[in-house]
């Protein structure tokens, strides 16, 4: 079997990836699908009541159990992914310790399966199990546990590996969502020969590299349109998910000189991925600065983490209950719900333009709240005018608050249960408006 393409691997290759426009042949570039398709959430499930509920996951990827759960709990996550675990004695332990301190403190663990674990399963040779039955032993009926991982950016050819370790999980007994990651760059054949028995898909892409300015075309335009090219595909095979895995790296990494985005870019990031292309998670990648990462200034991860990330977090933890039970209600239309003019570099994988805005609303029925959501896609400033209607429950309020911005603004009632917001969208906003 063809080695298993890593994150490292990955890393070393992105410059030829995101280089200049002319480095790859142009994919089709598509008009996107409707802008708030039906992607399931990601589910818990809970083996006592063997009942699922669906999670809104947001957090940090780390390399097997060295991301301390204390810390990820302080940098407003919700959840952490323990990736490549396995290949070593004090791995299981280890990361056990942390998911009893995670189940005090409300956050979800996602074990990932090293690849030359998940990789190499064949269901009728009890030998190549490994250490999969320990684990399920282990971690099944843990309050903490969400799923699991299987590997990292597998190739096609592990496709039959990979359906034999879902269905040894499940002759075990787990019920756990499986997960896989897949780079952007993967074709949709590919991508639907390795998730034919997973759960749960999501997507990296890192754009930002040193030399590029803010929001280079190069950078923002294109991960959007890699995530839009996503949407038809996962919508029709019912996988769960669409996670975004952003770029929460800024050194070198292989032969790739990265940066961190900046506190808009990161923002917009996660928020254009949730109101463009029904993200139903966040997933950052990577938790740490040990091991040659950030050399001896691991201040520069930390501010990153405090300033840029730790935000961003809080507001997905206010919009998460409604990312889990009220998710894209009512009807939204918008004089922007047109494909983007941006000129999108040409790249390897598929992708597709995205519209002018994202948008979407959510509803938190136990705090009576409505999200709005609101992205501005492009690098020029729009005048917005946008209509809701067909709401659920009836707004108490014409005021939207803007917490971000510490700003109000008024609706209009236009019809009985139709309400018009008017607006001015910087370049590449992002707006969530609070409504009760």
């Amino acid at each position: 079997m063809k080695r298993p393409v890593t994150r490292r691997i990955f890393c070393s290759s992105s410059l030829a990836a995101l280089g200049s426009a002319t480095a790859f042949p142009t994919s089709a570039v598509t008009t996107q699908q409707p802008s708030h398709p039906a992607i399931p959430p990601v589910r818990a499930w809970n083996s006592k009541t063997d009942t699922f509920t669906p999670y809104f996951p947001y957090g940090w990827y780390s390399f097997g159990p060295s991301a301390q759960v204390k810390e990820i709990a302080a940098s407003g996550a919700n959840t952490v992914l323990y990736a490549s675990m396995g290949k070593h004695d004090w791995q299981r332990a280890d990361a056990l310790k942390q998911m009893d301190l995670a189940a005090d403190l409300g956050v979800k663990v996602i074990v990932g399966l090293h690849g030359a674990v998940a990789g190499t399963v064949y269901l009728d040779r009890p030998d190549t199990h490994s250490v999969i039955p320990h684990y399920v032993n282990t971690f099944n009926d843990h309050p903490a546990m969400l799923g699991w991982q299987l590997g990292d950016e597998f190739s096609a050819e592990a496709a039959p590996r990979i359906r034999d370790t879902v269905e040894l999980l499940r002759k075990l007994g787990s019920k756990h969502q499986t997960w896989q990651v897949h780079p952007h760059t993967w074709s949709h054949r590919d991508v639907r020969a390795l998730m034919s028995a997973t759960d749960v898909c999501s997507y990296d892409g890192y754009t930002y590299l040193d030399g590029l300015p803010e929001f280079s075309a190069h950078a923002s335009a294109r991960v959007l349109a890699w995530q839009q090219g996503k949407v038809g595909l996962i919508r029709q095979a019912g996988w769960s998910g669409n996670v975004n895995v952003t770029q929460a790296v800024g050194c070198k990494c292989g032969d790739a000189p990265f940066r961190f985005p900046t506190p808009e870019e990161y923002r917009w990031n996660v928020f254009s991925a949730i109101a463009s292309t029904g993200a139903r998670g966040t997933m950052n990648w990577i938790y740490s600065y040990w091991g040659g990462f950030y050399a001896d200034d691991p201040d520069r991860f930390f501010a990153f983490r405090d300033d840029t990330v730790r935000p961003v977090n809080r507001e997905q933890q206010m919009i998460a209950r409604a990312m889990e039970t009220g998710y894209d209600v009512g009807q939204l239309e918008t004089n922007l719900d047109h494909p983007t003019e941006t000129n999108i570099p040409s790249a390897t994988g598929p992708y597709s333009r995205f519209n002018k805005v994202g948008r979407i609303l959510l509803h938190d029925a136990q705090a009576r709240t409505y999200y709005l959501i609101v992205t501005n896609n492009e690098g020029t400033d729009h005048t917005l005018h946008l209509t809701l209607s067909a709401l659920p429950a009836p707004l108490s309020s014409a005021e939207a608050n803007v917490p971000h911005e510490k700003r109000a603004i008024l609706l209009q009632r236009s019809a009985e249960g139709r309400y018009a917001l008017r607006d001015q969208l910087p370049a590449h906003a992002v707006v969530v408006y609070v409504l009760a």
